[in-house]
């Protein structure tokens, strides 16, 4: 259940330029949280920036309560948050729908799950990675990450501490593959689908949906939108989606998303 909460900050750091990683001790936040939902955090002191930012909860420790963000200095509401080394946040969350741990029954044990990340898009899903990885099911699960050099990729080696087999692309081939981590997936397809969790940029997004549906392979994605409220209230992170029946309609991506089966979205 979500909440309004004051949030310690007990940790803050730069995790490589321009992306930012803050920590808390919040019991209940841990317990409640899922991969993929978010915080809406009020970055400021005064009215100016009128609203929360949606930062997603980047790690998780149960049994500690500690609980990370990361999110990417970009404006004037982060400028702030990334300027804050003590003290306390004023955040509402858990919010929206996150990832679904457990792949469908209907998958064979045998399908491999595959992970996707572009830039700071990688964030949230190292809490992804976590819980698959408490729910046994890391030798499955193979992970893509993506960024435009290999100063901006997020993740990789705190994945591998994991357990997680990781590969990387960059577009100007600093660090593994040279090209879009797209490119790495469709080569993971094409011998054996299996189920596809993603985070990213939107163009990426929607390459990634397109490859999808023409193998024939079902997955999650999280979508970027912009928000003002965070609860529904509003119609500011609206959504193009198609229900169970084909037609089109418009969901809210901090209530009914940010996670959406990838089907669905219509780009």
């Amino acid at each position: 259940m979500s909440r309004l909460m004051q949030l310690e900050i007990t940790g803050h750091w730069e995790h490589v330029p321009g992306v930012r990683v803050m920590e808390f001790t919040a019991p209940h936040l841990a317990r409640a949280a899922q991969p993929g939902q978010f915080l809406h955090i009020r970055c400021g002191e005064s009215s100016d920036p009128l609203l929360r930012r949606p930062i997603s909860i980047h790690a998780v420790d149960r049994q500690s309560g500690r609980v990370k963000i990361m999110f990417q200095v970009v404006g004037k509401g982060t400028a702030w948050l990334a300027g804050r080394r003590d003290g306390v946040i004023d955040a509402m969350g858990p919010l929206g729908r996150g990832f679904t741990v457990h792949p469908p029954a209907a998958l064979p044990e045998s399908a491999n799950l595959i992970v996707v990340g572009g830039g700071i898009g990688a964030a949230p899903l190292y809490f992804l990675l976590q819980e698959l990885a408490r729910a046994g099911l890391a030798r499955r699960v193979k992970v893509l990450l993506g960024a435009r050099n290999a100063r901006q990729l997020l993740i990789t080696e705190a994945a591998r501490e994991l357990g997680y087999a990781v590969r990387v692309a960059t577009d100007d081939g600093s660090a593994g593959y040279r090209g879009l981590v797209t490119a790495l997936l469709e080569e993971e397809l094409k011998p054996k689908p299996g189920y596809v969790y993603a985070c990213g940029p939107s163009p990426m997004l929607k390459a990634l949906c397109v490859m999808l549906r023409d193998y024939g392979v079902p997955g999650e994605v999280s979508v970027e939108e912009r928000m003002a409220c965070g609860v529904g209230a509003c119609l500011a992170c609206v959504c193009r989606v198609r229900d169970a029946g084909g037609k089109e309609t418009y969901r809210h991506a901090c209530v009914d998303g940010p996670v959406f089966p990838a089907g669905e979205v219509v780009w």
